[in-house]
Parts: structure tokens; C-alpha cells; sequence
């Protein structure tokens, strides 16, 4: 095994979406994975792009934005070490939900999700395990969200519906 393929598997192994899954699973995600890096204010992917890699933030930050028009670009949630990106490349139609800008430099741990789909369609308990990390991390994106527009919009006024 090359010093690349062991940081990546040691990257892989210490990340907090993958820390209690079995080894060997964790060893078959290392074979269709590498390690990427992104300058600070490269574009990821954009909202609604088909973009199949599931991301792994190992340092950096990451803005997330959805598009309001006419306003614009939408920043909802900023994510950094230890967090996913691009969960819906697990999920048809692969289209990502919201777009994600680096915000300083930061890397990645970056998994062909095609791949990572016939594991987990070949492995039920191991496709199973994933899709509970990866509600986990929809529900915290959605929990944010919420934060984000209360913090623009204030609370809701008492009886409103």
C-alpha cells in the first residue's frame, strides 16, 4: 500500500460519517475514493448540478446557497472538518440540492458516489447504515436552514399560521 493510500484510508477511518463502520467497508469506500483540495472561493458544484462525488471535509469551510430570485445566491449554513457534502449524489435524481463554494482551502475526502451506490445495494446493512448517517446530516441541513431564515425573518408572530 502506497503512503498516499494509507493517509487516504486513516483520513477515511478518523472521519466522524464513517467512524463505527466495519473495516472492511471502510477499506472497499478507500478504493473508490481520493483526496481533493479546494482554494478558497472555488466553485464545488452548483445547485441543481448533477455531480456524482459525496465529500468528506477533512479542514477548510464550505458555504452552502440555494438561489432566490431575484435576489440571488442564498448562503444558509457554512460547513467545515468533519461534516458531508453533496449528500444528494446518494439520493435520484443526483441533483444537487444547493450549491457549495470553498470558502478558505480545504480538503476533502471525495467518493465516486456510483460506486458507493452498487456497495450499498450489494451490502443492505452497509446501504442501510449510510442512508442513517446520511438523514442525520439532511436533518442537521434542514435544522440550519431553518436557524438561518429565523435569524433574517424573526420568530413568528403568536397565532400566525
Amino acid at each position: 500500500m502506497s503512503s498516499q493510500q494509507v493517509e487516504l484510508l486513516t483520513l477515511l477511518s478518523d472521519h466522524p460519517f464513517t467512524k463505527g463502520m466495519r473495516e472492511e467497508k471502510v477499506k472497499e469506500l478507500a478504493s473508490i475514493a481520493n483526496i481533493v483540495r479546494f482554494a478558497a472561493g472555488q466553485r464545488i458544484f452548483s445547485e441543481g448540478e448533477v455531480h456524482k462525488r459525496l465529500y468528506l471535509i477533512v479542514y477548510g469551510l464550505v458555504a452552502l446557497y440555494f438561489n432566490i430570485p431575484p435576489r440571488g445566491e442564498f448562503r444558509f449554513e457554512t460547513i467545515g472538518s468533519g461534516e458531508v457534502l453533496g449528500w444528494s449524489s446518494l439520493i435520484e435524481p443526483f441533483k444537487k440540492t444547493a450549491g457549495a463554494v470553498a470558502v478558505e482551502n480545504t480538503m476533502a475526502i471525495s467518493i465516486d458516489s456510483e460506486k458507493m451506490l452498487r456497495m450499498m445495494e450489494s451490502d443492505i446493512e452497509f446501504g442501510y447504515e449510510v442512508y442513517r448517517r446520511i438523514v442525520r446530516v439532511v436533518a442537521d441541513r434542514l435544522r440550519a436552514t431553518r436557524l438561518r431564515l429565523a435569524d433574517i425573518y424573526g420568530e413568528p408572530r403568536t397565532g400566525a399560521v
